[in-house]
C-alpha cells in the first residue's frame, strides 16, 4: 500500500497507507494539582514495537531522530516522532508589573521541569536537542510546511544533552532552569551536577514570535540529533502548568 500524508481543512496532519499504523509513543497526562505532564519516547535509532515475521519490515517502526530539520518532507524529517501529541504555546502575555502590582490578566504558561530517562543506552552520536515545530501557514493550506517555533528554535526543551548522559539505562537527567549547565543527573556513576542540556523555555514561556497569522496555539515535539546514533531510546517528560486568568 502507498504511504502518504496530507493536511485536512482543520489543519490536522493525517497519515494514510503504511504510515497510518505507526504506534503512538507520547501522551499528555493529568497529575495531581495544577500541573500537567507530557511524556513521550524519543527513539535515537529506528525502534520497532511488536515482533513481525521479518524484523525491521513491519509498519510498527518509529524512525530515529534525524540529524537535520527539514520542513518540506515528512513529519519525521522535521524531527516529529509523535504527530498526535501537542505542547501548548504562549499566544499572549500578561500585563506584568504595574505600580507594584502583578497583573495576570491573561493566561501564563510555565514549564516546570524537563526530564530525560534513558531506557536503552545511547551509543554513537554526540548530543540531542529537542524543540517545538508547527506549520507555516493557515490550517488546510496545500502549501503548508513544518517550521521550528521561535524564539530559541530547536532548543526550547533540550539544548545539547550529551550522549554520555544517555549512555546507561536508568540514567535520569532533570532540568528546571534555562541557566546553562544547571541540570542534575542520577545513574551511571552516581550524581553529577552542572550537566549541559538545559532547554531555553524552562520557567515562564515567552510569546511565540513566528510570522504566522493567527499565532499557533500548540506545537509538536521535534527531536534533532547531532551525530549518528547507533543505539538509544529515551523518554522525555515535560511538566507544565497554566496560571493567571485562564483564557484558552
Amino acid at each position: 500500500m502507498v504511504a502518504g500524508t496530507w493536511y485536512n481543512q482543520d489543519g490536522l496532519y493525517l497519515q494514510y497507507g503504511t504510515q497510518k499504523p505507526v504506534p503512538e509513543i507520547g501522551g499528555d497526562y493529568l497529575v495531581y494539582g495544577e500541573t500537567r505532564e507530557i511524556e513521550t519516547y524519543i527513539p535515537l535509532v529506528p525502534t520497532q514495537w511488536g515482533s513481525p515475521a521479518t524484523a525491521g519490515s513491519s509498519p510498527f517502526v518509529v524512525g530515529g531522530a534525524p540529524t537535520t530539520f527539514s520542513g518540506t518532507g515528512t513529519a519525521l524529517q522535521a524531527g516529529i516522532q509523535s504527530v498526535n501529541l501537542f505542547v501548548p504555546l504562549q499566544g499572549t502575555l500578561p500585563t506584568g508589573l504595574t505600580s507594584g502590582t502583578i497583573i495576570l490578566d491573561r493566561t501564563q504558561l510555565f514549564f516546570e521541569t524537563v526530564e530525560v530517562e534513558t531506557i536503552v543506552g545511547a551509543t554513537g552520536g554526540t548530543s540531542l536537542a529537542v524543540g517545538l515545530a508547527t506549520t507555516s501557514q493557515l490550517p488546510g493550506s496545500p502549501n503548508a510546511t513544518f517550521v521550528q517555533v521561535t524564539p530559541n528554535a530547536g532548543v526550547q526543551l533540550l539544548n545539547g544533552l550529551l550522549t554520555a548522559n544517555m549512555a546507561t539505562p536508568g540514567m535520569r537527567a532533570t532540568f528546571w532552569t534555562p541557566t546553562a549547565t544547571s541540570g542534575i543527573i542520577f545513574g551511571g556513576t552516581g550524581f553529577a551536577t552542572a550537566i549541559a542540556g538545559n532547554g531555553a523555555w524552562l520557567g515562564n514561556v515567552p510569546l511565540v514570535t513566528n510570522v504566522i497569522t493567527p499565532l499557533p496555539q500548540s506545537a509538536w515535539i521535534s527531536a534533532i540529533a547531532t551525530g549518528t546514533f547507533t543505539s538509544g531510546l529515551v523518554q522525555l517528560r515535560l511538566r507544565y502548568k497554566l496560571y493567571g486568568n485562564i483564557s484558552f
